[in-house]
């Protein structure tokens, strides 16, 4: 089978120094007044009152992890009686994929060059293409300045040897996340009685253990039976599929994109959920060829090429 030109989305891969101020700026103001049930950072969570100014923080910063664009909308510090202070954070998390979803891993909070052991997450479930809001919350022991605190304040997604998201409540900060990408692809792959068309695909970071600097390229996968397909059905796995990077690794799919049909005489199998994922070396840029073997060598396969740019 040729190649079949595609076209690779025009949008901008966001890099670690990036910053996506899609709201104001952020600013701080104090309200005179305690803080009490219904006030940012309110209540009373650890059973003392609130004596002093709140000093509150916009900051309107977006990160993304796992599928969910997570967007720092504002912190809070309300002085206590005793010298030091609450700490509110508040988050919303927009699930940007159709499955109910909840962070697999607990975030940290570091507070000037210290992760926060005792910083408490509110992680929520968000339903698929849904949104809802959460929250960090920590105490300190001692506050001589609440704008000082704040600008030491980093939420953090991941570890380093991850595709670490690092959104900071300083002002000037730089917010460091990679975002994902739709990609317009198109392609056909024929092989005997089985088609494979490539209706689109994404490329985002590896937020999988020890894949620092590796993105995750899937691609969806329909796939047509033809006539003479023999009783009983063929069956069609992710492991057919493969890709030669730009850089000329040949990358097998992964198991992360579970493909396991059993394609029957003149069926169309167009499921949402299967996608061919390969993953490729950061940034995920230039020329790749698809390959569909279901003979596994026996044979020419049929490939195409598209061009992410």
């Amino acid at each position: 089978m040729g190649a079949v030109l595609v076209i690779g989305t025009s949008a901008l891969l966001m890099t670690a120094c990036n910053d996506k101020d899609t709201k104001a700026g952020p600013s701080s103001s104090q309200i005179a007044q305690p803080m009490g049930t219904g006030q940012p950072g309110g209540g009373n969570p650890g059973g003392s009152t609130s004596n002093g100014q709140a000093t509150v923080r916009t900051v309107g910063k977006t990160g993304w992890y796992e599928g969910f664009d997570i967007t720092v909308d504002k912190a809070t510090v309300v002085p206590d009686e005793f010298g030091g202070a609450k700490i509110r954070i508040d988050i919303t998390y927009k699930n940007t994929t159709t499955d109910n979803k909840t962070l697999s891993i607990v975030p940290t909070l570091q507070v000037g060059n210290e992760i926060d052991a005792g910083a408490g997450f509110d992680n929520p479930a968000v339903p698929g293409k849904g949104s809802a809001t959460g929250n960090v919350t920590t105490t300190v022991k001692k506050l001589s300045d609440a704008q000082h605190l704040l600008d030491t304040l980093k939420v953090i997604y991941g570890t380093a040897a991850e595709n670490q998201t690092i959104i900071p409540i300083a002002a000037d900060g730089k917010v460091q996340s990679i975002q994902p990408r739709d990609l317009s692809v198109s392609g056909t792959l024929v092989q005997d009685q089985t088609t494979i068309q490539i209706t689109g695909g994404t490329l985002s970071p590896s937020y999988t253990k020890g894949e620092n600097g590796k993105m995750d390229l899937a691609l969806h996968v329909k796939i047509i039976g033809g006539s003479g397909i023999s009783d009983g059905g063929a069956n069609i796995f992710y492991e057919y599929f493969s890709v030669k990077t730009p850089d000329g690794q040949n990358v097998p799919a992964d198991i992360r994109g579970p493909i396991n049909e059993l394609l029957e005489r003149n069926q169309t199998i167009d499921n949402a959920k299967n996608f061919a994922i390969f993953v490729v070396p950061s940034p995920g840029t230039g020329t790749y060829v698809v390959t569909y073997d279901a003979k596994k060598g026996e044979g020419t396969a049929p490939t195409f090429s598209f061009t992410v740019s």
